[in-house]
């Protein structure tokens, strides 16, 4: 069978009688044109992007990927050749227990760069955690959070604690939604600290929407921001981007990032720290 009658058999099977708002071939541009823009497609956004069933999506991915043009994931696609694309949050717990050591060496590493008196935002995610363990024992900072783990780890300690305002995620307990958005818009924050659960040349990946609306109005309020990020997330993406390496200052892992990695964050002018 060709090229051609395959595009053909996916347009019949959406519509029945070949008639779809697009036809097989404009949606392989679209998909083909959105590697150019995020370098992944999700399945779920193709398709409400597109205004066509998961089912067309994942025929339109599976002939792309037979003529080498991309690589099928979990979910979607990644352009061929490229990086892990997660879409599917792993459980808190488990993301807890993995690689344990490393956030811990990076999280103090984390504390030694926040000064006397600062302000300071903590996001949501397992690192941010081990950052706040940290922080606790000061006495000194105001810190601004929407997570309700990291709320009530430095509530135990001694600096005022405040929680940002809205609906609760389940199972991440963090805060989400407009409220907690024009909550940070109305502050300045001398450094905040955010999570990611993958970073390449492109930018910050996390799995949440709703979270990374979040994470961006932090950066928009921070005076410094510095991203933890263990050397397991390199060269990986989820389903939302949340800023590009020009938007953050410092970036502290375990590990040398990969050489394509490196080059993309010194050209954006991120300061690297190895920990330990």
């Amino acid at each position: 069978m060709t090229n051609n009658e395959d595009d053909v058999k996916s347009a019949q099977a959406e519509g029945g009688n070949g008639n779809t708002k697009l036809p097989a071939a404009l949606r392989h541009a679209r998909i083909m044109s959105a590697f150019e823009k995020d370098g992944f497609v999700s399945i779920t956004s193709l398709a409400e992007e597109l205004g066509v069933s998961g089912m067309t999506v994942r025929r339109d991915l599976d002939l792309l990927g037979k003529r080498g043009l991309l690589e099928r994931t979990h979910g979607g696609a990644v352009a061929a050749g490229q990086m892990v694309y997660d879409e599917d949050e792993p459980a808190f717990e488990q993301r807890m227990r993995r690689n344990a050591a490393e956030k811990s060496t990076i999280a103090q590493a984390a504390a030694k760069l926040v000064a006397p008196g600062e302000s300071v935002g903590l996001d949501v995610g397992t690192s941010i955690l081990a950052l706040a363990t940290e922080l606790a024992p000061r006495k000194d900072l105001r810190v601004f959070t929407n997570n309700l783990r990291v709320g009530m780890q430095m509530a135990e300690g001694n600096s005022s604690v405040y929680i940002l305002g809205g609906q609760v995620r389940v199972p991440e307990f963090s805060v989400i939604g407009p409220q907690a958005i024009e909550g940070l818009k109305s502050h300045f924050l001398d450094r905040v600290f955010l999570g990611v659960s993958g970073i390449d040349a492109n930018g910050l990946y996390d799995y949440s929407p709703e979270d990374t609306e979040v994470k961006r109005a932090f950066v928009e309020s921070g005076g410094c921001v510095v991203v933890l990020c263990d050397s397991s997330k390199f060269g990986r993406r989820a389903l939302s981007r949340i800023v590009s390496l020009d938007r953050i200052n410092i970036l502290i892992t375990d590990a040398e990032p990969p050489q394509d990695l490196a080059q993309a964050l010194a050209e954006a002018g991120v300061q690297t720290i190895i920990a330990g």
